[in-house]
């Protein structure tokens, strides 16, 4: 999933006018994939839990929204480290909805995690000697929540469905949320220019999309497997290896995408991430 974030930073600098009408068009793709799966394990329609699995995929729009917004206003690896505060929202939904415990080192692991999102998107104004948040920060925290609604919710209903119908009917969910968007002419207008955007861009999307549907497929397998705190926590891994893409693409490419890659905001960066990795540690 590191790999969608840097393909969708790509596409929103040089394409993307209105995020929304970028998300319909990624959501409209995805069916292109995920029709394979009534084609070779039929439609698995199970009532009425199909149907939340479809409320499920509107959830998923709303957290597709936030993310894209947040990206298109901060740099990848910023909103990548900020993306993985979510494990805190699972565990208090587990405790809440599953009945699961949490103890002081779990707190401490939340506490770490909160403050490593609001340390990577904190820095000094170019310059001014005050400082602000990042202003993808408030986007940040719509995904937070809905993508602990998300993941319970996947948890929740796997005890109904197969993992691979869960993301089958999520994701036709997801397309009615997005139609929508289209009623409005400017946004349709802007949805259509994306298909006529050439080999690049339709593969860039493709790809993305491929991706998504790679790392959500992975998520789901792994929540049905296990705890779906302990999977969201593990999950906060990514971050270093976007750092890590993001700094070899910049190097490799310089101009591709705009990140901050000076020595300073580097180790800022990687301090961001051992509080991460130290906080996953402590809720798993």
């Amino acid at each position: 999933m590191s790999v969608t974030g840097i393909i969708d930073k790509f596409v929103l600098v040089k394409y993307v006018r209105d995020p929304l009408a970028y998300l319909a068009v990624l959501v409209a793709m995805q069916q292109i994939f995920i029709l394979a799966v009534p084609a070779y394990l039929g439609w698995g329609y199970v009532y009425p839990h199909s149907l939340y699995a479809m409320a499920a995929g509107g959830v998923q729009v709303v957290l597709w929204a936030a993310y894209l917004m947040a990206l298109n206003r901060e740099e990848t690896s910023r909103v990548a480290a900020m993306v993985y505060v979510f494990p805190v929202f699972v565990f208090l939904g587990a405790y809440l909805i599953l009945g699961e415990t949490l103890s002081t080192r779990h707190y401490a692991g939340g506490a770490l995690l909160v403050a490593s999102a609001f340390f990577v998107s904190y820095r000094p104004e170019q310059g001014s000697a005050s400082a602000g948040l990042s202003p993808a920060l408030k986007y940040m925290a719509v995904f937070w929540i809905f993508t602990a609604v998300y993941a319970l919710a996947a948890k929740l209903l796997l005890a109904f469905m197969s993992e691979w119908h869960l993301m089958l009917w999520s994701s036709l969910g997801s397309l009615l949320a997005v139609l929508p968007i289209l009623a409005k002419s400017s946004l349709r207008r802007e949805a259509l220019d994306y298909l006529r955007g050439g080999p690049l861009l339709l593969s860039a999307m493709l790809a993305d999309e491929l991706f998504d549907l790679l790392g959500r497929g992975a998520f789901i397998f792994a929540y049905a497997a296990g705890s779906v705190a302990l999977v969201s926590s593990v999950s906060a891994l990514q971050p270093f290896i976007t750092l890590l893409y993001v700094a070899a693409l910049g190097l490799a490419f310089p101009g591709m995408l705009v990140e901050e890659l000076d020595r300073r905001t580097l180790a800022l960066k990687g301090l961001a991430i051992i509080m991460i990795v130290a906080g996953v540690y402590l809720v798993s």
